[in-house]
């Protein structure tokens, strides 16, 4: 256009040169000249000029769905009873595993019934810190002791997470796991001066010496001694995990714990392996399959995490009944009858694209439209192409470069040569992908 406006020009100044003509003619001559680099110009801003432009950087993200639920255990488990006890003084932790025969403790019979389960708490909390002295036997190593200051600290902003959330049932969880990290930090750095486990042993046969021993506890069979009864030892039976239908299940729910049984001095689990099930709705039954195995996020238990494999997989009219199964006890978990796990069954990583900013073009070599986005180059709008992984509502997520390069050194020369022959290079980390502006295409300088 420049040319045509300059050759116009010309040949109006040497028509003026020839012809002399009056003065109005020379005026509109002029005035169509002035138009016409007006118009030029206006031409060549709008080629640049783009409106309302807007960029972002390409970024890496993964992306993930979340199935949360209420388990409820299932455990081979067996009610201990010493007749006429109220007191136990044991001689093993509490979660032991023990073997056929082994003494786990004294029962005994106190007189001043409304002080026994005092007294329990205060014998259980001398097992907990002996055992942990034996554990450590002052044998530490200053990375043992960095790993106890790390498990303090999580456990500390733990609690103040669970507290500033509303989720006091976690609260107990992070806050055990802190103690635990305590007592095990005293011991360690030898800050419990004068405390021995001999020490505390003698202390703890002295609050039993006034009371009547009425029976030794021992086991027929070997497994796993707690010290503590929920009433739904007999709710869920571990016979029934890989039986029961989704009705039957939802009942046990409904049903309360039963009264502690007069004399109880624990429970025996005899297999490692344990169930959990909980009945959910369809649609989150559709991201389980049965064999499939999915990490469970245990909130309740200080964020513990403990690997569980599907069993079962029991749909109905209304959702479907899933069995977990596990053999895992991890250190801090506690085995409440019903826990809340949270576990991902989704996940995707790639670049996040918004919707807004994808376009598709003619590809220059013919076939198929090619999709992709604008990116900013410097000044400069260039065409990159995209590979559409999944699609969510306002945005979408794309295969990385690397993922699409390991792809293409996999191809034979002729598929690579047909997804490369348009010439457009695949977008890349950290470009700058145009999601807003208006007179966009590929080539265009932005001034």
């Amino acid at each position: 256009m420049a040319t045509v406006i300059y050759e116009y020009a010309r040949r109006l100044a040497a028509l003026c040169r020839r012809f002399r003509p009056r003065r109005s003619v020379l005026q509109a001559g002029l005035v169509i000249l002035l138009f016409g680099v007006i118009g030029f110009s206006a031409y060549q801003v709008a080629r640049h000029l783009t409106v309302g432009l807007s960029t972002l950087r390409t970024q890496e993200i993964v992306d993930q769905a979340y199935v949360q639920m209420d388990l409820y255990l299932f455990r081979e488990e067996a009610v201990m009873v010493s007749p006429g006890s109220n007191v136990c003084l044991y001689t093993v932790q509490n979660g032991e595993k023990v073997r056929v025969g082994s003494s786990m403790g004294t029962a005994y019979a106190s007189e001043a019934a409304e002080y026994a389960g005092l007294l329990q708490i205060l014998l259980n909390t001398y097992s907990d810190r002996i055992a942990l002295l034996e554990a450590e036997g002052g044998q530490g190593t200053p990375d043992d002791v960095r790993d106890a200051v790390a498990v303090i600290d999580d456990g500390y902003l733990g609690v103040l997470e669970a507290v500033e959330r509303g989720d006091l049932s976690a609260v107990g969880g992070y806050a055990d796991r802190m103690l635990r990290a305590l007592g095990r930090y005293e011991v360690l750095t030898g800050s419990a001066e004068g405390v021995s486990a001999s020490a505390l042993r003698a202390e703890q046969a002295a609050l039993v010496a006034e009371l009547t021993a009425v029976g030794h506890l021992q086991t027929d069979r070997g497994g796993y001694f707690y010290y503590d009864l929920d009433g739904y030892e007999g709710v869920f039976p571990y016979a029934d995990a890989m039986t029961m239908t989704a009705e039957e299940f939802l009942a046990m729910t409904e049903c309360g714990a039963a009264p502690t049984p007069t004399g109880a001095v624990g429970k025996m689990v005899y297999s490692p392996e344990w169930y959990a099930a909980a009945y959910v709705s369809l649609t989150d039954a559709a991201h389980f399959e049965v064999g499939g195995r999915y990490s469970m996020l245990c909130g309740e238990s200080g964020d513990v995490v403990i690997d569980m494999t599907v069993a079962r997989m029991v749909p109905d009219a209304g959702g479907a009944l899933l069995v977990f199964k596990t053999q895992a006890m991890p250190e801090g978990f506690s085995f409440d009858r019903r826990i809340t796990v949270e576990t991902v069954t989704h996940s995707i990583g790639g670049y996040r694209i918004p919707a807004e900013a994808i376009v598709t073009l003619p590809s220059p070599a013919g076939g198929e439209p090619v999709r992709g986005v604008y990116i900013l180059s410097g000044n400069v709008v260039e065409f990159r192409k995209i590979r559409i992984k999944v699609k969510h509502e306002g945005y979408v997520i794309a295969e990385t470069y690397g993922d699409i390069k390991a792809m293409l050194e996999g191809l034979d020369e002729g598929e690579r040569d047909k997804l490369t022959a348009d010439g457009w290079s695949f977008l890349n980390i950290n470009d700058k992908i145009i999601t807003s502006g208006t007179e966009l295409h590929e080539g265009k300088v932005i001034s």
